[in-house]
């Protein structure tokens, strides 16, 4: 870990410690020079969370670092933060935690993590025990396995009856052992009757919360984000993705899904074709992906039609279902391509028509990135299209780039550059937009 990130770490340690009632949860022995997590877990009463939160934004904004990605649950609240120097970027993503449930059913809260607390001279952290239950109760409740590689948490875990106790309160086993036995529907019925005999109050409101901000995360997805790369052969999209990704580290490495051209929830159009008998035969060269001839309006106009639908319907079945948390989705090209390379789609339509078809019915994604350079860099890097080709698709990104949601990258210089570009870019938009989200003053 950077000196960037550690001293960042030991700010918002620094603030906690003076005015928060928390505790991290896990993987803090390295704090703040390593870090062992992708993320930061941290216990924290509700209370304490909104009593710090308005320092804790302005301490983030004021230090140069971008919250990136901001999600708010029932019982998480979570803060990606980066920061761009340069071409290297630096990520730290924290997690709030102010109780362990699910589905809105308290399992644990943070005030029974808080009774344990202890302090090693930088951070207040939870011991064993608390960092068994919580992983084990909510395991348990989704009908998962405890994690063997954790076999060493349970055995220290086991001999505490503190531990034996919350089992059988919550779930009403006399052992781990029997708890492990028993089926998911069972405990998670019996955790739902220990909420209501202690809290009916409670649960309600927790199960009402986790509702809504569910259906609300999903709804307007502005929690994670998605990228769409657009550029003609050659410009450089398939380097710079994998170098962005490589930049996001451990944060987003796991966390992001990587889609081409569409969400394909439908097959390529000719195979379909092919398939129902319209088409006899289908050219499978994808290797030139400017093969197909001109085709007339009919044609396109059933070609933007069939792709329509798919980027209406994948959008909101397997784009919406990454973001609506913490997550990062990639197209290389998306609708923006059949606006910019009309030879690849095979839709020769007028720009006006296809920028405003978008517009008003494709979704769009949050950023839609026009990766190019000049014809003649271009050549030398790849000649799979003509001058005119490449000049024909730059006059149509320099149309779009004045458009909002467009973004334009030279990719003249190294690929570091240009991923300093779009990351700078990106970090900035998305920071603008969590302040507006968060209330920032």
């Amino acid at each position: 870990m950077s000196e960037i990130s550690a001293k960042h770490i030991t700010e918002v340690i620094g603030l906690l410690n003076e005015k928060a009632d928390y505790a991290v949860l896990r993987n803090f022995e390295g704090l703040p020079d390593k870090n062992k997590s992708r993320d930061i877990d941290i216990i924290i009463t509700l209370r304490s969370y909104r009593a710090v939160k308005d320092e804790l934004v302005r301490l983030i904004d004021s230090t140069g670092w971008k919250i990136v990605t901001y999600l708010h649950s029932d019982r998480l609240i979570t803060y990606v933060c980066a920061k761009q120097s340069g071409e290297t970027t630096e990520l730290v993503q924290w997690d709030f935690f102010v109780n362990t449930s699910v589905w809105g059913i308290l399992l644990m809260d943070a005030s029974e993590f808080l009774a344990h607390k202890q302090f090693n001279g930088f951070l207040y952290y939870v011991g064993v025990e608390c960092q068994f239950l919580d992983k084990y109760l909510y395991n348990r409740a989704v009908g998962s396995a405890f994690p063997k590689k954790y076999q060493w948490m349970r055995d220290e875990a086991e001999k505490s009856d503190f531990v034996r106790a919350k089992v059988r309160s919550l779930f009403g086993t006399a052992s781990l052992e029997e708890c492990d036995r028993k089926h998911r529907p069972l405990l998670a019925l019996r955790a739902v009757g220990a909420n209501l005999l202690r809290r009916p109050l409670g649960f309600v409101a927790g199960v009402v919360c986790f509702l809504w901000t569910f259906v609300r995360n999903y709804v307007r997805s502005c929690t994670g984000f998605s990228v769409g790369f657009t550029g003609p052969d050659g410009s450089g999209k398939t380097t710079v993705i994998d170098m962005m990704i490589d930049h996001l580290g451990d944060v987003f490495r796991t966390a992001h899904a990587y889609m081409h051209f569409r969400p394909a929830l439908f097959g390529n159009l000719g195979e379909v074709a092919h398939s129902a008998g319209v088409k006899k035969t289908v050219d499978r060269n994808y290797s030139d992906p400017h093969r197909g001839g001109r085709t007339g309006l009919a044609s396109s106009l059933a070609r933007l039609l069939y792709y329509s639908v798919d980027y209406v319907l994948g959008y909101f079945l397997r784009v919406k279902t990454v973001t609506r948390i913490t997550r990062l989705v990639i197209f290389d090209r998306y609708y923006t391509d059949i606006i910019c390379d009309s030879r690849r789609s095979r839709i020769y339509l007028p720009i006006g028509l296809l920028y405003w078809w978008g517009r008003v019915l494709i979704p769009s994604l949050d950023y839609n990135i026009l990766l190019t350079a000049d014809s003649d860099t271009i050549l030398c890097r790849k000649r799979e299209l003509d001058r005119e080709g490449i000049d024909t698709i730059n006059r149509k990104i320099d149309y779009l780039a004045t458009k909002p949601g467009y973004y334009k990258i030279l990719n003249t210089g190294t690929p570091e550059q240009a991923v300093a570009k779009i990351l700078t870019t990106i970090f900035d938009a998305q920071h603008r937009k969590n302040l507006k989200r968060l209330g920032a003053k």
